[in-house]
C-alpha cells in the first residue's frame, strides 16, 4: 500500500474517530505496529545520513503528533519549533514502545493520557 493511501487510512480509521485516537493506548494493534515501523525507518534514515527521503516514513508520525498537540491545545493554532517537534516525535516513540511492552508482556506501564504526553512525564512500571 503507498504511504498516501496508508496516511488516507490512517486519517479515517484513527484520526477522524476523536480527540484522543492517537495515543499509543487508544491504537489497535495494527496501527501500533505500523508506525513503530515508520519511526524505526525514520530514525534509521536520520542516523544513516543517507540523504534519502524520510518523509514518507514521517507522515504518520507526524500526523499522529500533530493530532495530539491540537487536542492538548484545543484545536488552537500554535508555533512549534523544530527541536521541540524532534523531542515530540522521540517521546511519542517512546510511549508507543510502552504501549507495545505493556500489551505484550506482563510489564505495566501507566500509560498516557492527552494531559500527560509530551510532558516528560514520570512513568510508573510494575510487573
Amino acid at each position: 500500500m503507498s504511504k498516501v493511501s496508508m496516511l488516507e487510512r490512517f486519517q479515517e480509521e484513527v484520526v477522524k474517530q476523536g480527540r484522543d485516537t492517537t495515543l499509543p493506548s487508544k491504537l489497535n494493534d495494527f496501527w501500533l505496529d505500523e508506525l513503530q515501523k515508520n519511526f524505526e525507518k525514520l530514525f534509521e534514515s536520520i542516523g544513516n545520513d543517507s540523504g534519502s527521503d524520510s518523509n514518507g516514513c514521517m507522515s504518520l508520525a507526524l500526523a499522529a503528533i500533530i493530532h495530539i498537540l491540537f487536542a492538548k491545545n484545543g484545536d488552537l493554532v500554535m508555533e512549534v519549533s523544530m527541536e521541540d517537534m524532534f523531542r515530540y516525535f522521540e517521546d511519542y516513540r517512546i510511549e508507543l514502545a510502552l504501549d507495545a511492552l505493556r500489551r505484550r508482556t506482563s510489564v505495566q506501564a501507566e500509560p498516557a493520557t492527552i494531559e500527560s504526553i509530551f510532558t516528560n512525564r514520570e512513568v510508573c512500571i510494575s510487573g
